[in-house]
């Protein structure tokens, strides 16, 4: 099965880099020939090009919840993500699910048939600074040890129960 492992974020906007962090750890772990590991700082149709030809995609990325918590963890289906403002903005910003629905008329059989997002709950994604938020920080490590769970074949995840977030939107 080829996976991708895909970090989303910017390092120089405080917590939105924590998706790219946690991308950089795992590629220094992960020595499977089935599993690429990257990172970007694309979204929406973007993304399209990047998650073509594999099997399965873990997205991890930032999150901001109107009732989370700074550093929390959360497995999000595509239909727990809300669309997003700017995907009228612009066909280059399709939500998440818009743009994997997109795919899947485009390209039907080389989509990827499972797809995971992984996200941290964060605070502060618009200011440029290279630091991020302390208790954002301290999630990284459980964060590469979900994805590791995850990409593992011969065990059941042991990731949280996908959780329905009022309000969520993945950092921009």
């Amino acid at each position: 099965m080829r996976t991708l492992v895909l970090g989303i974020g910017n390092p120089i906007l405080g917590d939105d880099g924590v998706g790219f962090h946690i991308a950089q750890e795992l590629a220094r772990k992960i020595k499977d020939e089935n599993i690429d590991v990257k990172n970007t700082s694309v979204d929406g149709l973007n993304l399209l090009e990047l998650v073509v030809g594999y099997d399965k995609v873990i997205l991890i990325d930032a999150i901001m919840t109107e009732n989370g918590e700074v550093g929390e963890i959360y497995q999000l289906r595509l239909e727990d993500i809300g669309e997003s403002a700017q995907s009228i903005i612009s066909v280059h910003h399709l939500s998440l699910p818009t743009m994997i629905k997109l795919g899947r008329e485009l390209f039907p059989k080389e989509m990827p048939e499972e797809v995971t997002v992984l996200a941290v709950g964060v605070q502060e994604v618009a200011k440029v600074t290279e630091e991020m938020t302390g208790k954002v920080k301290e999630a990284i490590p459980r964060a590469v040890a979900l994805v590791l769970e995850e990409i593992d074949s011969n065990k059941e995840s042991r990731l949280p129960q996908t959780q329905k977030l009022p309000s969520a939107s993945l950092a921009p």
